[in-house]
This record gives structure tokens, C-alpha cells and sequence, in this order.
């Protein structure tokens, strides 16, 4: 069993995810609507105005109106924007990936005892032990592998254990 405060840490953690990963999609649907009022604003434009000028032209050349020329830097800095933001997430997911602990299944505690060799003896008692804290299994995990044995025994039966 592990304990009331490590699961309470655990769920702060998680919920820290869950928001991150809304507001990452609600960010990443601002953008879009953005983007798509101002291709319909564009659209809308240019078939009211375009259409008018190409009929009202007497010269076969064209030359962009002043509007164009607005509307071109507008869409250039919205290109910008949408490319920061995009970037944002990219950083803060690769921020948020590295940050979160792994969690580690009871399943794959057990198969860890066995792999390292506890005697089935001692097997059950690590289990117990492990499971009950969160921060142990974490421990143990972050260790070498060839050294797993050797910690997990001084973490059961060191000073402060016995």
C-alpha cells in the first residue's frame, strides 16, 4: 500500500499533466480559429473586392491595392505568431515529458524483485516494503541495475529501518 501523502503528490502531479495538456489543446485551437477567421476574412475580401476592381479595370496589368499589402503583412505575422506558439509547446512538452516521474506498476515491482534475485523468502517483505512508498520504488528503480540487490537490502535493514 503506499502512503496517503504520496498519493496525494502523485495526484498533484497528474493533475498538473491533465492541465497542462488542456490548455496545450485549447492553445492549439485558438490558433486554429484564428487562422481560419482570418483565411474567411481573406476569402470574404477578396470576393467582394477583387471581383469589383477586375471588373471596373481598364489596364490588363494588376498591382496590388494597399489593402493587399495589409492583409499580406497581417497573414505574415499571424504565420509568426501561430510558429511561436507552436514552438511553445514543443518546448513545454518536451519540459513536461522529462519532468513527470515514471510510475512503476506493482506488477513490475515483483518482476524486478525476481530479476535481481531476492530469495522468494524475503521476496514478499521487499514487496510490502516497496509498495507502501512510492519514493522507494523510484529509488530502487534509479538505481544500477547490478546494484539494485545490495540497495534494497540496506534500505530494508539499514539504521534507520530496524
Amino acid at each position: 500500500m503506499m502512503r496517503p501523502e504520496n498519493n496525494q503528490e502523485d495526484n498533484e502531479e497528474d493533475d498538473w499533466m491533465i492541465n497542462w495538456d488542456q490548455r496545450r489543446r485549447t492553445a492549439a485551437v485558438q490558433i486554429l480559429c484564428y487562422f481560419v477567421y482570418a483565411l474567411k476574412l481573406r476569402h470574404v475580401y477578396y470576393s467582394k473586392h477583387h471581383l469589383s476592381h477586375s471588373a471596373t479595370s481598364s489596364k490588363g496589368k494588376k498591382r496590388d491595392a494597399p489593402e493587399d499589402d495589409l492583409f499580406k503583412r497581417e497573414f505574415e505575422s499571424m504565420r509568426e505568431a501561430i510558429s511561436s506558439v507552436t514552438e511553445a509547446i514543443r518546448e513545454g512538452n518536451a519540459i513536461a515529458k522529462r519532468s513527470r516521474a515514471r510510475v512503476y506498476s506493482e506488477e513490475e515491482v515483483f518482476r524486478e524483485l525476481v530479476n535481481i534475485g531476492i530469495d522468494e523468502r524475503l521476496r514478499y517483505k521487499a514487496y510490502n516494503f516497496l509498495t507502501q512508498d512510492a519514493t522507494r520504488v523510484r529509488a530502487l528503480f534509479g538505481c544500477p541495475v547490478e546494484e539494485r540487490k545490495n540497495f534494497l537490502l540496506q534500505l530494508m535493514y539499514g539504521p534507520r529501518n530496524l
